[in-house]
């Protein structure tokens, strides 16, 4: 039975279709996505089918390698690391670049009461949706289109581990929002180094947490 699409673009729709089917956890970790059931799935051309797999193998949401059909990642304790430095790296700087200047990043406010209705709603795909939406605001803001592609480059990973840490329930989700309101806070007051502690602090939380449930994964194995 084929599903439905929301129609953009046929490759936006399948491209859409897929994420949601992967952040909503239907897909699991390293479950393949072939390109020809893909296209039966959706009713679209094969074509089609490849670049919506093509573009979410861009965004790091699903994977490749040579002559290999594409795999939803299962990440690792070391993966999860790496991408937390790499986010406190770029994420750090956009803060504090921000606060420094007095910028405020608008759609951070927007996804902050996004993220509280979502809780409220108890729609995990929404929490998620407005986590990430809220960090994306700091560094969009910054106005860099050569750092927002390194961004994207890493954001799609960002996303599992945050699906991750909700359906696992690894934080509460109120205990986010305390914390994203105060980095919000602390950029709009001009605070550069508050901004800088309360994003450092927030994402090595997330870390630490998504790493210890790795760890005890592999370990049960």
């Amino acid at each position: 039975m084929r599903e439905t699409l929301r129609t953009v673009s046929m490759v936006d729709a399948v491209c859409d279709a897929l994420r949601e089917r992967i952040l909503g956890g239907q897909l699991d970790p390293e479950e393949v996505i072939y390109e020809q059931a893909t296209a039966d799935l959706y009713g679209v051309s094969r074509p089609t089918a490849k670049a919506a797999i093509d573009r979410l193998v861009s965004s790091g949401l699903l994977r490749r390698s040579a002559n290999k059909s594409a795999r939803v990642p299962r990440l690792t304790e070391d993966d999860v690391h790496d991408l937390y430095l790499s986010r406190l790296m770029i994420e750090g700087q956009a803060v504090a670049h921000l606060a420094e200047r007095r910028l405020d990043p608008a759609p951070a406010k927007k996804a902050l009461a996004e993220f509280d209705l979502a809780v409220k709603e108890g729609s995990v795909q929404g929490i998620v949706r407005s986590d990430i939406a809220f960090h994306y605001a700091f560094v969009e803001r910054l106005g860099s289109p050569r750092v927002l592609r390194m961004y994207d480059s890493i954001i799609g990973e960002a996303h599992l581990c945050m699906v991750v840490k909700q359906t696992r329930h690894l934080i509460n989700p109120k205990g986010i929002a305390k914390e994203h309101r105060e980095i919000y806070r602390a950029v709009v007051e001009g605070e550069a180094g508050t901004a800088q502690t309360k994003l450092a602090q927030h994402l090595n939380r997330s870390e630490n947490v998504i790493r210890s449930y790795f760890r005890e994964t592999d370990s049960s194995r």
